[in-house]
């Protein structure tokens, strides 16, 4: 039976792992194992192999509660998205094309709004908010041309306009699915 296997060792562990519940996986493994390496060398180094010799290092570690208390402290808690939160911001960034295309002011508030919570939220990677606010600006940049760009001057017909206002439109909705997508993964 190794020391780690010994009923006051394992008793003490669990209470660490119960304690720690609120960390990540990997940093709750990381602790346990540096804790089983400490207690097995102090063991060996004091040659301890009774309960007496195993309470003594177990005591000099420290309650399971204070552990825990120190290495939640350590990890920063992770951020808590609203699944309900996402998908209405990503609606709103979908939305906002049309909207921008068809009602230039309703659509310019919905789109300010729409990139705010972008930013705002923390599920995504800063590369991610940059592909998200870009195409979301796309439909603002279109409906600005058509005022800035003389009526003669762009003359590419009905046939090219309305694949490209299709596009225009569709390009927010698309970068609401990369989001959605990008959301689960680590940042």
């Amino acid at each position: 039976m190794t020391i780690t296997e010994h009923p006051l060792v394992k008793n003490y562990l669990s209470a660490v792992t119960r304690e720690t519940a609120g960390l990540s996986p990997e940093s709750r493994n990381e602790l346990l194992a540096d804790l089983e390496e400490h207690i097995t060398v102090a063991l060996a180094k004091e040659s301890a192999s009774g309960h007496d010799g195993i309470r003594a290092v177990l005591a000099r570690l420290g309650d399971p509660r204070a552990i825990a208390a120190t290495a939640l402290g350590e990890e920063p808690p992770a951020p808590q998205v609203s699944r309900g939160r996402t998908l209405a911001m990503l609606g709103l960034l979908a939305v906002s094309g049309p909207l921008t295309i068809f009602t230039p002011p309703l659509g310019l508030l919905v789109l300010i709004g729409a990139i705010w919570w972008l930013w705002t939220a923390p599920q995504w990677r800063h590369r991610d908010k940059v592909i998200g606010t870009a195409a979301a600006l796309v439909p603002l940049l279109f409906v600005v041309a058509q005022f800035v760009v003389a009526a003669g001057t762009l003359n590419f017909g009905l046939g090219a306009f309305i694949p490209v206002l299709l596009a225009v439109l569709a390009l927010p909705a698309a970068a609401g699915v990369y989001l959605l997508r990008s959301a689960g993964r680590p940042a």
